[in-house]
């Protein structure tokens, strides 16, 4: 197992280096404006680098979940593309032990870019005079969670399907903006009213069901596939 997943390592190696750079660029502008004393408080009487990292930090999570796209479209079909598959397929290696593989690097991806984040809005948070005001920052989390997740089901399904990693890669990445655009058309056609708590419940759950469809059908188209 381990040689599988140093090789699905390997593979990805871009991927990882790609969401070091995502994860670490914000901070280190926040870092550099907070030491010259740039930043707002936003009226609120923050210190500046409490909004600088509370601002680094959303913006370093909302960027890393393009990494989550790119693993999970890169996955399978960067195998075919570079006819690696071929040669897997004649070791003696089940596809179920090749997906574990695949899905602890990926878990290790998402580890090495949300952890990291979450200590520094803890870190924002608690010492924050007043924590309260950090209440919106649940839905926000949810809200990229959700949004990271569909990025990879949906490029995951692809990848298992097209020897292309480019085209599953753009496929997860365009999924959440067309869910997105079609529920503000329904809206706007049946002339109903969209607060921000609605459109987001509605594309959260939308990207939900996705999710859970795209996921264990690319997986178990190939775990069932014949040609590698």
């Amino acid at each position: 197992m381990s040689w599988l997943t140093w090789k699905d390592y390997r593979l990805n190696r871009m991927v990882f280096i790609v969401a070091l750079l995502l994860l670490i660029a914000p901070h280190v502008m926040a870092a550099v404006l907070s030491m010259r004393g740039v930043g707002s408080d936003m009226g609120q009487g923050w210190p500046v680098w409490v909004h600088n990292f509370l601002m680094s930090g959303m913006t370093s999570l909302v960027l890393v979940q393009l990494a989550a796209a790119f693993i999970g479209g890169n996955a399978i079909a960067c195998e075919r593309l570079d006819r690696s598959a071929e040669f897997l397929a004649t070791l003696p290696v089940s596809r179920g032990r090749k997906i574990a593989s695949k899905l602890l690097v990926t878990l290790v991806l998402l580890a090495l870019v949300w952890l990291p984040n979450f200590v520094i809005l803890g870190l924002v948070v608690g010492t924050h005079p007043q924590p309260q005001f950090f209440h919106l920052l649940g839905p926000f989390l949810g809200t990229v969670a959700v949004i990271g997740l569909t990025f990879f089901s949906v490029a995951w399904f692809f990848s298992s399907l097209l020897e292309s990693p480019t085209f599953s890669i753009c496929a997860g990445l365009i999924v959440p903006i067309l869910i997105a655009a079609g529920i503000a058309s329904a809206a706007r056609l049946l002339e109903v009213e969209v607060s921000g708590d609605f459109f987001r419940w509605w594309f959260c759950g939308s990207c939900l069901v996705t999710s859970a469809a795209a996921f264990p059908a690319g997986t178990l188209y190939y775990l069932r596939r014949v040609e590698p």
